[in-house]
């Protein structure tokens, strides 16, 4: 409701300062804005497990830093230009992970795969502790509504695509979890699973096995890798909005709220990246 009434760059951080006073609205912006970035460095250097599957790397960092880089340009040149990348590696990733679901759906049905125990699937099984280590993984991901706050400024008419935009980013993103990890339960053994770096290409063996030699594993590599790299492309767009929000509410040296011809904030976008 605030991002669709108040389209502004930055997000909470506006809505707080507004509210709250720029005490508040300094606390809230920055740590939503290393919340974004750091997530984003989380999620380049996390595309190396995935990767490591068919090429082997001595480091992973410098692959994640290139990356950064790519990104960075992008955001440079244009919200746009950024914006159609970001259709594409989503594209990929929903539908590699449609196909990934429904063949797991039929594997498990069938009884491929792992038969999970009773005590495997009670509820709370690992306790309350165990709650809160799941909530605080599963979190990070859902933090990307932030995103969408963020960048409100530049979305064309805001008043239907804000509130479509997160409608469909949650119910897409909980369905896929939702089914994705029941499926997952069904078809890895408890402790393959809890170990696993790679949980999704390890049931891909069972879910795509259908298709011919490893493409199914290479398929779940590929949308991986293009969740992460989405991951951090978005992160750079968005959490530079808020060093420029700031920038112009003079909480920020002014340089923050410079935008370049093409209407994107060059030094925040270089700081945060």
């Amino acid at each position: 409701e605030l991002a669709t009434a108040m389209p502004r760059a930055g997000g909470d951080y506006f809505f707080l300062d507004r509210a709250m006073g720029p005490l508040i609205g300094t606390v809230g912006g920055v740590g939503t804005y290393l919340a974004l970035a750091l997530k984003s460095a989380f999620a380049l250097i996390g595309m190396g497990a995935y990767l490591a599957l068919f090429i082997q790397f001595d480091d992973i960092r410098p692959v994640a830093i290139g990356l950064a880089v790519v990104f960075t340009i992008l955001n440079i040149v244009g919200a746009k230009e950024s914006t159609t990348i970001q259709r594409v590696l989503v594209s990929v990733l929903i539908a590699v992970m449609g196909l990934f679901i429904i063949g797991g759906l039929i594997s498990a049905a069938t009884g491929a795969g792992a038969a999970q125990t009773a005590t495997d699937t009670a509820f709370l099984a690992g306790g309350f502790g165990g709650l809160l280590g799941t909530v605080g993984f599963v979190f990070v991901s859902y933090a990307g509504l932030t995103k969408i706050a963020s960048v409100s400024e530049e979305v064309v008419n805001p008043g239907r695509n804000i509130p479509l935009g997160m409608m469909l980013s949650i119910i897409s993103t909980t369905l896929i979890y939702v089914v994705g990890i029941n499926m997952m339960n069904s078809l890895l053994p408890a402790e393959t699973f809890q170990s696993s770096l790679t949980p999704v290409a390890d049931a891909a063996d069972s879910a795509l096995g259908f298709l011919p030699g490893q493409l199914g594993v290479i398929l779940v590599v590929a949308s991986a890798v293009a969740a992460f790299a989405s991951t951090g492309n978005a992160g750079i767009l968005a959490a530079s909005r808020y060093p420029l929000a700031m920038g112009r509410d003079h909480l920020l040296p002014r340089r923050f709220a410079q935008i370049t011809e093409r209407g994107t904030p060059l030094f925040s976008i270089l700081v945060t990246s």
